[in-house]
């Protein structure tokens, strides 16, 4: 007897015992809108948002570094009239004076050396500035590349000092992080 009564459309028998509030006489129906692909498009703005101010306040931190070691190495003098000098005069090629180079290589060196100690005495790091830290010594290595085809570069010097004082900026930053951390416990 696992008919069913045709005149009510109810299971009888056996199939009143697998159904018995007689859910497989409803009919299908398809899922509405769920909401996920709002959810999702939300999450990637929060994330490029996140990104987009630790960019910002990176930039801000190299500025101040920049500046701080800029005011604190040479002190800024008033030249007189009789004594102003126009500036490193630019070859054909874009290239400037023997002395704008030095600075800037020995800047260079002198950023890079500081980075190398904020590396080898940091701690650890939080993994969103893991990545920026890559992201800047892939762009080192990229001008590195570049200054072995035109090492005389002026433009291409002042690229790397400024990539290192972010890289710098980062490490300070983080030191600073652990610090606070510490402190607070």
């Amino acid at each position: 007897m696992n008919m069913r009564n045709e005149d009510k459309g109810e299971p009888t028998g056996a199939d009143a015992r697998r159904d018995p509030l007689g859910l497989s006489a409803l009919p299908e129906l398809e899922p509405g809108f769920d909401g996920w692909a709002a959810v999702r498009a939300g999450l990637e703005s929060r994330r490029r948002g996140r990104r987009q101010q630790a960019m910002g306040w990176m930039a801000l931190a190299a500025t101040v570094v920049l500046a701080l070691g800029l005011s604190l190495r040479d002190p800024v003098e008033t030249p007189t009239p009789a004594a102003a000098t126009p500036g490193p005069e630019l070859a054909s090629d874009g290239q400037a004076g023997d002395d704008t180079l030095r600075a800037l290589i020995t800047l260079s060196q002198t950023v890079e050396s500081q980075v190398r100690r904020l590396r080898e005495h940091g701690g650890s790091m939080s993994a969103e500035s893991s990545l920026y830290v890559a992201e800047i010594e892939d762009l080192v290595a990229r001008v590195d590349a570049e200054l072995s085809l035109q090492p005389g570069s002026v433009d291409l010097w002042g690229q790397r000092v400024n990539l290192l004082l972010d890289l710098e900026g980062l490490y300070r930053l983080e030191a600073q992080r652990d610090y606070h951390r510490l402190a607070s416990l």
